[in-house]
């Protein structure tokens, strides 16, 4: 499960790496729905291969 410490590492590197992105709304919806899902143990899915690799990255579980 993510905590305070991992989410704000995972956040801050996506921000880092993407804000000024066109797509960074949806990269960050990305990164909500892939946190409750990796919490709710559900299959990851189709998410944004950026937001998966910050997911494995930073997921402390």
């Amino acid at each position: 499960m993510f905590d305070k410490k991992s989410l704000d590492a995972m956040f801050h590197e996506l921000r880092d790496n993407y804000e000024l992105e066109p797509d960074w709304e949806e990269i960050q919806r990305a990164a909500h729905l892939g946190i409750a899902r990796a919490d709710g143990g559900v299959d990851l899915g189709g998410l944004d291969t950026r937001v998966l690799e910050a997911l494995k990255k930073h997921n402390p579980s």
